[in-house]
């Protein structure tokens, strides 16, 4: 008898209820947390979903603490980002889905289409430039709290005089961050009158509305405490602070750096305490620290010999404001200081050493420069520690190789 075997492909098993995976659409992109968690709101974005399904926000979970985040497909012939629209489907101003029909605060009688974002980088652009990941309030969950979730935003949504450091505004202004999600910042009425780099005791004393230690804590009676804010540069702080960068939101993934929000951040070079400040040399060398000189006018220790590229075990064995870098890229340490100038050669903004290169390697250094031990060049300069396994590398894909880095990796 003749045996007959159907080939014929069905249809693959995608339970509703399953995360999805290969052929599957994703279903979930993640969970909203209410603002009673003690976690950081994490947040997605399309990026999550797959299969052309964006993602929303959707019932609550069962504790009634978070919201579920679904990858559900866009609705046919939605109108594109930033476009008007309405949240009343009967109206036919329909976006991706109805529930990203949003408003602005600054502009709350002009709902736009936006799309979900864990930070600026999720977000599109339009007419008016890229788009600022803004956080927006959800409806209330079952257990009383509720979640913010972030939402890209136009620039022509936004009101305001965009700032990148307090010197921008006017001197009755602050530099001020819209929101936690967002690297961008408007200038705003101030209500304190101290600038960056001012000793403060309270946040409402300074301009920015930010008054930290040199340990990023904030001013509590015990500690000192300068007016900080937003930085590109040294010459962006004041004279007794350097510009350093500075993770500001992880979204609730510290282990995931790609939804990060990061900025150059004025930091104080007074330790926090005067008990902690050193007053000679023989200060310094007593700690054992890799430190063997006493800034004096700071109270910090450093170690006079160390320009950009010295090994070093702290960052007490590096200069002045020094951060003693390690990983794969930095065997044996590598000391570094940050918010430098491209085209500095002398202030706060130029690196130590005659051999040194300022530059802003992709990821690891962005939103500011770093000094980096140079080589390269018309000369070729070859890497001092070329013993250790330091070679000539290129800060970025593309760029000619101009710093000395060890290794591989980031």
């Amino acid at each position: 008898m003749e045996v007959h075997v159907d080939l014929t492909i069905s249809e693959p098993y995608c339970p509703a209820d399953a995360a999805g995976g290969g052929v599957c659409p994703i279903n979930f992109c993640g969970v909203l947390a209410g603002v009673a968690s003690l976690a950081r709101n994490q947040v997605a974005s399309d990026s999550i979903c797959n299969s052309g399904r964006v993602c929303v926000v959707g019932a609550p979970v069962t504790t009634g603490d978070a919201f579920q985040l679904s990858c559900v497909p866009p609705v046919a012939g939605a109108l594109s980002f930033g476009a008007a629209c309405s949240p009343t489907p009967a109206d036919g101003m329909r976006c991706a889905d109805d529930s990203l029909c949003v408003a602005s605060a600054d502009f709350p009688s002009s709902p736009f289409c936006s799309s979900m974002c864990r930070n600026d980088a999720d977000c599109p652009s339009d007419a008016s430039g890229p788009a600022r990941c803004v956080e927006h309030q959800t409806g209330a969950l079952p257990n009383g709290s509720y979640a913010k979730v972030g939402l890209c935003t136009p620039m022509s949504k936004i009101a305001g005089t965009p700032c990148v450091t307090e010197k921008n505004c006017a001197a009755t202004e602050g530099c001020l961050s819209y929101g936690p999600r967002t690297s961008l910042r408007i200038c705003r009425t101030a209500a304190g009158a101290k600038s960056l780099g001012d000793p403060c005791t309270a946040a409402a004393d300074c301009r920015s509305g930010e008054c930290y230690d040199r340990n990023w804590l904030m001013a509590n009676g015990t500690n000192r405490a300068a007016c900080s804010g937003a930085c590109t540069v040294n010459s962006d702080c004041g004279a007794d602070q350097r510009c350093t960068r500075l993770v500001i939101g992880n979204n609730g993934t510290p282990n995931d750096p790609t939804d990060d929000v990061v900025a150059g951040y004025c930091r104080t070079l007074f330790p926090p305490t005067i008990a902690a400040d050193c007053n000679t040399d023989a200060n310094c060398v007593a700690r054992q620290d890799g430190s063997d000189t006493c800034d004096v006018a700071h109270g910090l220790c450093y170690k006079a010999a160390a320009v950009p590229g010295s090994p070093c075990t702290a960052d007490s064995g590096c200069m002045v404001d020094g951060v003693c870098s390690t990983g794969p890229r930095f065997l044996n340490g590598y000391c570094q200081t940050f918010g430098c100038s491209s085209t500095a050669t002398t202030g706060v903004d130029a690196c130590a050493g005659t051999a040194s290169a300022c530059t802003q390697r992709g990821g690891p250094d962005e939103p500011i420069a770093g000094c980096y031990a140079g080589c390269g060049g018309a000369a070729q300069t070859a890497c001092v520690r070329a013993a250790e396994g330091y070679f000539c590398a290129a800060p970025t894909t593309g760029a000619p190789a101009t710093i000395c880095l060890s290794g591989n990796g980031t």
